[in-house]
Order: structure tokens, then sequence, then C-alpha cells
């Protein structure tokens, strides 16, 4: 009931419950003809086959108000029923001499029309279908009786069908209020957690970009020679800081300047080599068309973080960028062959293939994983998952600046990730 709204979870717990009867019916309705098919194979002599088939119309109304669930057809089931049971017991009273058994099979007859449940929108209201329904049966049964001349049969398991009924309903309603009560204490929490989450992660990409971009500048400069500072790190710098001192620094896309998915990879790749790295593309680049924005802006901004990383401190001037999917995710690898490194040797206040890599792709849904050690290289494998329903691809992402300059975090050997 807690993850119903507040409006619906009384008519959908009288739903529940009333379908929950409408499979017992079914159950007694099937445990009285399997008895009646009992007694006749053990006593040649009773004549069952009659109470037997004034089952089956019972059966079949149950079967036209599960259908229909509206008051006319659950007063269709109660007439069609008290003519069932009224068959039913005169047959009984003629062929069953024992009084406890024939107790039994006429309650098994009356118990479907105590779990008729009616319409089933209102609580309340299933409580006095069932009433009814047994009165129904109960009177079908002494007519019965009285036709027959029998013994009175006191219907001990119809009565405690009634009271199970009964007492079901007015506890499952009670709990139904209480839920009603504490649901929107939960949704203001959730709602709140909710908001936790969004800013944390907000947070998070915003200190990654101010990594890739002013942290890393700034070492640039610090490191730099004395003179006037290189042009290209000048212009790469007055852009960063237009982009992060405008509206919607944040965002993914640029819609003045449209860029299609491969393309935004192909123009990373592109800033790439012209500050000095030979990278090697292979695999399939379509693959980037099924992803959606927020994923394609991360796994491209994860993918520049590692080759800046392999150009300023792997010790060599070549990388190799693949791509590949298997349908449910896509997955880009950057290798190298430099001097490679040692995750666990950077310190838990370093930001660089922790925060701009690793925690980047898991905030949308992917993975990492490093495979490095000093003096063996280093592969990224960076795997996302494919936008559900992406035939034709993302709306147009922006190419998200590559990081252009000096380490931030060092490993033990002075190489930083």
């Amino acid at each position: 009931m807690l993850g119903i709204p507040t409006h619906l979870a009384p008519r959908v717990n009288a739903w529940s419950t009333v379908r929950a009867f409408h499979a017992a019916a079914i159950g007694s309705i099937l445990a009285a003809a399997i008895a009646l098919l009992l007694l006749g194979a053990t006593d040649p002599g009773a004549r069952v086959i009659g109470a037997v088939l004034a089952l089956v119309p019972m059966l079949g109304m149950i079967g036209v108000h599960v259908q229909f669930g509206t008051w006319r057809s659950a007063v269709a089931f109660l007439v069609v029923g008290a003519v069932c049971v009224w068959w039913f017991a005169m047959v009984v009273q003629r062929e069953v001499a024992t009084p406890w058994v024939a107790s039994y099979l006429l309650s098994l007859a009356v118990i479907p029309l105590v779990l008729v449940g009616g319409a089933g929108a209102v609580p309340g209201r299933v409580v006095l279908w069932s009433i009814g329904g047994f009165l129904v049966g109960r009177g079908a049964a002494l007519l019965a009786l009285v036709q027959t001349d029998g013994v009175p049969h006191p219907l001990v398991l119809a009565w405690v069908t009634l009271v199970f009924v009964v007492a079901l309903v007015l506890s499952t309603s009670r709990a139904t209020a209480r839920s009603a009560r504490v649901q929107p204490e939960l949704l203001r929490s959730a709602r709140e957690e909710h908001v936790s989450a969004y800013r944390a992660g907000v947070e998070a990409e915003a200190a990654a970009i101010l990594h890739d971009t002013v942290l890393n500048h700034l070492g640039a400069i610090a490191i730099a020679p004395d003179g006037p500072m290189d042009r290209q790190l000048a212009r790469t710098v007055d852009a960063d800081i237009a982009a992060l001192t405008g509206h919607g620094w944040l965002g993914v896309h640029d819609a003045d300047a449209p860029v299609a998915p491969v393309g935004v990879l192909e123009q990373l790749l592109h800033d790439e080599r012209e500050r000095g790295l030979e990278i090697t593309l292979t695999g399939d680049t379509s693959s980037l068309g099924q992803l959606d924005d927020h994923t394609l802006d991360a796994l491209v901004r994860a993918t520049g973080q590692c080759l800046a990383n392999v150009r300023k401190h792997a010790g060599v001037d070549r990388a190799e960028v693949s791509l590949f999917d298997d349908g449910a995710s896509a997955t880009v690898m950057v290798v190298d062959d430099g001097r490679g490194f040692d995750e666990s040797a950077t310190g838990a206040d370093r930001m660089g293939l922790r925060g701009s890599v690793r925690q980047r792709i898991e905030r949308v849904g992917g993975s990492v994983q490093v495979w490095s050690s000093p003096g063996a290289g280093t592969s990224v494998m960076m795997t996302v998952p494919v936008a559900a329903g992406a035939a034709h691809g993302p709306a147009p992402v922006s190419a998200p600046r590559s990081p252009d300059t000096g380490p931030v975090e060092k490993d033990e050997a002075g190489r930083s990730w």
C-alpha cells in the first residue's frame, strides 16, 4: 500500500482482496466437486453426478463476474448461485447420509457466495456483499432442507469463512488508513533524498570539469618557462574561462552549434592530435549514436581526460582509442604503451582518474576498468549503457574541451592520472 497513491490505495486494496476471494471461490467449488466424485467412487449407491453438475453454472458465473466486476454481475452470480446451492443441497440431502459430510459439502457450496465481493470498490461494501452472499446461500440450503425433510446442518466452515472475510477486509482497511497517514512523510523523504543525490551529482561533475580545465591550466602556467604564455594555451584558457563564467556550463549541448555524436569524438581526437598526440581510432563509431546526451557527454569527457593523461604523463606520443558495443552497452578503451602507474598509490584527495573518469562514468550508470603497472603501459576501459529505444541516437551534443595541461594527481613515481 505504501507504493500506491493515497487516493487509489483503498480501491486497489479492495480490488486485490476481491480477486483473491474469487480465486478461493473457484478452489471451494473444485474441492466440492472432487469430494463428491470421491464419495461416488467409494459408495457406488450414491448418485452424486447431479450435485457435481449443479456446481458448473456457479463456476461459469464466477468467470463472468471476474470479467466484468460490476454490481450487476455480482447480483447475477448470487441469483445463479442460489439456484445452484438449492439444487446441490437437494442432491446432498438425499444421497449423503453422514451428517458431518453433508454439512462439509454444503459449506463448500455456500462459500463461493460468501466470497462474491461485489464490485470491490469500497471495503465496507465487500463486507456487505459477503454477508448477503452467506444469507442467500444459507436460505437456499434451508429451502432444500424443508423440501426434503432433511436434518439441519450448521455449516460451520461457511460461518468460519464469513468471519475470516469480515476480519480480513476490516484489518486491511485499517492498514490502508495507516499507510495513507504515513505516505506523505515517505514521499517527502524520498523527494529530499532525490534532491540531495541530484545536488551531489552536480557538485561532483562541477569538480570534475574544474579539474579538467582550471586546475590543469594552473599547473601548466606554473611549470611554463618565463616569458609570454604559449598562444595555444592562452586560447584554451580564454575559451574555458568564457565557458565557466557563462550560463549552462554544466549542460551537455550547445543549441547554436549542434554536432553529430560521432563528430563529438572526432573533434576531441582532432584537438588532441593538434597538441602532438598520435591517435589510432578503431572500432564502430556508430555505437555513440545510441547514447543519450548525458551519457555521451560523460563518455567523451572521460576519454578526453584519458588522452590528456597519456600526452602529459605516459612518456609516449601515441595512443589507441577503440570503440565497440554489444547492443546493451557501448565501450571506449584508451590504450598506451607508456610508463604505466599504480592506481592504488594515488592519494584519496586526487581527482584525475578517480573523479574525471571513474566517478563521471559511474554517474551515468557505467563502469571503468583500469589495467596498468609501472613500465607496462595503461589500458582504461569505459563502458556505459545504451539508451533504451534509441533507434536514431541522441540529440546533438557539443564537444567538451579536452584538458590541456599539467599534472594534478601523482603516484609515487611522479606520474599523474
